[in-house]
């Protein structure tokens, strides 16, 4: 049993995680705070070297808030169909049409070479979303927006400490959006920021957010709660001991009721106004809590970074599989590392089987969901990615050795396919 592996994926979290809720929780302190917020908007400005930031309760939250701001109400968003259906749904909260743009499949991010066939009159902005912490080609795109005069959004949630040239993504645009989620290299449980050198769309929109009030103490410990459950059950040693075994054995029999629980994206329908309790604030000590991460960020880019060239060496060779584009690998941040197979489920049997916690990327093209039949666009190469990408872990806490056996395996699987 001590054969098991460590976890897919662990939440980004510390003891001071939760001990600084607990404490500011008992002494009133949570939505308490000599300018914390501000002073966070102030360091992130400064660290993605920007005019303006300004926080936002959660990514998508401040993708919606862009939007209403950059784009006219009936506007089109030209955007990658990958992508949870929740930024599709932002669009359209907004006010606006989703316009789906196919993609590069070996980034999984929008191709630029199919954006311009797309735009007309009616398109009012270009939303670039930096999938899997791998850099979108954004110099590309930011060169067919400034052709035709369309604002570019960047849609940083999983890239915040990446770049493209030297220039931290999210910064290259007319506005970058972050996410400060649980599985986020910044975790404050909830969260984001909204960053532009465009002062007067960060003014608007934080005279917006100015409205609404913090984000309820309640809502937040159930998030925690949440988030403590699942440090718990990916412990190393308990996971090994338990948790993976019972997945595992979910897995390979096909038993819903379990494989439900490790399955994300479970919300694909279609929202025309956006949710009351998206509309917060954050909190002076969810800002307290992403200020004491934010000289971790480079620190764990390399991790990652280091993980992700391991992955590069042992799989390149490996005729079938498709690897992320070397082109600008030291910059990226590798939330995740993608590769992408035609019969994912064989491959992640003979994983599971092996004793590899790997998961499919439960992401979709939303092109093809019913409850964007609106703005159906065929867009086969989405289709085709959503259905082959596995991801591979690069945590900071993900041992290399651990990476290196998930790459054994892999290549044993092909050594197996290519005798038979």
């Amino acid at each position: 049993m001590l054969s098991g592996p460590h976890p897919r994926s662990r939440i980004y979290t510390t003891l001071n995680s939760y001990f600084s809720f607990l404490i500011n929780f008992i002494l009133f302190k949570i939505k308490r705070g000599n300018n914390d917020v501000e002073k966070l908007e102030k360091a992130l400005a400064k660290k993605l070297n920007v005019a303006d930031a300004v926080c936002v309760p959660m990514d998508r939250v401040g993708i919606y808030l862009t939007i209403k701001n950059i784009a006219k109400p009936g506007q089109g968003i030209i955007m990658s169909p990958y992508t949870i259906a929740d930024v599709v749904n932002m669009v359209v909260c907004a006010g606006c049409k989703p316009i789906f743009c196919d993609i590069e499949q070996s980034s999984c991010n929008l191709n630029p070479n199919k954006i311009e066939e797309l735009i007309d009159k009616n398109v009012g902005a270009v939303l670039v979303t930096h999938l899997h912490g791998i850099s979108a080609p954004t110099r590309k795109i930011l060169a067919i927006c400034k052709k035709h005069e369309l604002p570019l959004i960047e849609d940083t949630a999983q890239a915040f400490g990446a770049n493209e040239g030297g220039e931290m993504l999210g910064t290259i645009g007319d506005a970058g959006i972050y996410s400060f989620g649980m599985y986020k290299n910044i975790n404050c449980w909830y969260g984001g920021v909204v960053v532009s050198n465009n002062k007067k769309l960060i003014s608007n929109i934080r005279s917006e957010i100015n409205k609404y009030d913090y984000q309820g103490n309640y809502f937040i410990l159930k998030r925690i709660l949440k988030g403590l459950l699942t440090d718990l059950l990916t412990l190393p040693l308990f996971f090994k001991l338990c948790t993976f075994w019972i997945f595992r054995f979910g897995f390979l029999n096909n038993i819903r009721w379990i494989n439900k629980y490790v399955e994300i994206e479970l919300d694909l329908k279609l929202k025309n106004k956006i949710p009351d309790y998206y509309l917060a604030r954050l909190t002076p000590w969810q800002a307290r809590l992403a200020m004491t991460q934010l000289d971790d960020v480079e620190i764990n880019r390399k991790n990652r970074l280091s993980k992700a060239n391991i992955y590069y060496e042992g799989l390149k060779n490996l005729d079938g599989l498709i690897l992320p584009p070397e082109k600008n690998k030291e910059s990226n941040s590798y939330l995740t590392f993608p590769v992408q197979y035609h019969n994912r489920k064989r491959l992640l049997k003979w994983l599971m089987f092996n004793n590899r916690d790997i998961a499919a990327q439960h992401l979709k093209n939303c092109a093809d969901l019913p409850s964007f039949s609106n703005w159906y666009r065929d867009c086969p190469v989405a289709r085709k990615t959503a259905n082959e990408v596995i991801i591979l872990p690069t945590y900071p806490k993900y041992p290399q050795s651990e990476a290196e056996k998930n790459i054994k395996v892999i290549q044993s699987f092909f050594n197996r396919v290519k005798a038979t």
